[in-house]
């Protein structure tokens, strides 16, 4: 029972903060900060620069972290599938079986990565490069646990990864690993 407890409030967690989530990255993106702004403050919208358009409508979640990938995050847990109701788009939980942390991929189709700058969430975001694509790290001043990162993949559309730690992980450390799991689902979405 002692167990099922911190289990149960870490999915209770992650159920409210998988609608504020994340984007995709590859080990091998080095991500390249432009700016940083408050989600409160305003942003002026530049055209994208991305090296292709890729829509994620229709594409699981679930499908973007290979084996390989999963293990290279120990994500050793099998990925569950389920629905973003801020975004009112697919996710999938990829956790770990020592509950160090949890990664939540989103295939957001209701809206792009300027949802972490126009003030829908209040969130530090800071602007950087996913292989190549423009993405926004989004820092939560008031939750220390997680990090959500967006990648801009289409116009209206991200690559949404947002982690959160189960263990006391510093979000510092959150931040690094999102940036390195939207690198990898940047890979795999453009592999696709």
């Amino acid at each position: 029972m002692r167990r099922a407890v911190p289990l149960l409030a870490a999915l209770v967690l992650l159920a409210g903060c998988s609608e504020t989530t994340g984007g995709s990255a590859t080990g091998s993106a080095g991500p390249a900060t432009a700016s940083t702004t408050s989600a409160s403050g305003s942003a002026t919208k530049s055209p994208v620069d991305r090296p292709k358009t890729i829509d994620v409508e229709g594409v699981d979640p679930c499908s973007l972290l290979t084996d390989a990938q999963r293990a290279q995050f120990g994500l050793d847990r099998p990925p569950a599938p389920g629905t973003s109701t801020v975004y009112r788009s697919p996710t999938c939980d990829f956790n770990r079986e020592d509950r160090r942390n949890s990664v939540r991929v989103t295939t957001v189709t209701t809206t792009g990565v300027e949802w972490y700058t126009d003030g829908s969430f209040d969130v530090e975001a800071q602007q950087l490069q996913v292989g190549g694509f423009p993405a926004v790290l989004g820092r939560a001043s008031d939750d220390q646990e997680t990090c959500f990162l967006g990648v801009d993949v289409s116009d209206g559309q991200m690559a949404d990864v947002q982690i959160t730690s189960l263990e006391g992980v510093p979000q510092d450390e959150l931040c690094r690993i999102a940036t390195q799991v939207a690198g990898a689902v940047v890979d795999t979405l453009v592999n696709k």
